[in-house]
């Protein structure tokens, strides 16, 4: 996809290069092709290539955000177990909860950051947000396996 912008102008250039030179003469019948019309095409080409990328972002956006409605829930259940536990465990198993909610914190951080974000740096944008998703689900793994113990 990234490759798609440059891609799409390069042909236009290329079209609109072929068009300026001396071109035989018109067959009747047939119609010419102009500049305005390649940069026409090229216009409704970007655009389609920006409105698809605008609907991959989006359910990117809706996908995460789904998953973080899941975790929240996963989350809720992991505090009823853990509020059964006495002692030493109970302590280390609320700084593990601790630590869960604040890498969730974060996780919706960029999650902002990334819905606030223009069509053009969702990519940058998303591999942050994995990352950050992937150490939330890291930490609540270890977290759930506390409380199973």
């Amino acid at each position: 996809m990234r490759y798609f912008t440059p891609c799409c102008f390069s042909l236009s250039l290329f079209l609109v290069a072929c068009a300026n030179e001396s071109s035989p003469p018109p067959v009747p019948g047939e119609t010419q092709v102009t500049g305005d019309d390649v940069k026409q095409k090229v216009g409704e080409a970007m655009d389609s290539a920006k409105e698809f990328t605008k609907q991959k972002r989006d359910e990117y956006a809706k996908q995460i955000d789904q998953q973080l409605k899941d975790l929240d829930g996963k989350i809720a259940e992991l505090e009823t177990k853990g509020a059964k536990l006495k002692d030493d465990a109970k302590v280390k198993w609320n700084e593990q909860l601790e630590d869960l909610k604040s890498k969730r914190g974060k996780v919706s951080e960029k999650v902002k950051e990334f819905n606030e974000s223009s069509a053009d740096a969702w990519e940058g944008l998303k591999k942050d947000l994995d990352i950050a998703w992937g150490n939330l689900k890291e930490a609540y793994d270890k977290t759930a396996e506390e409380v199973k113990e």
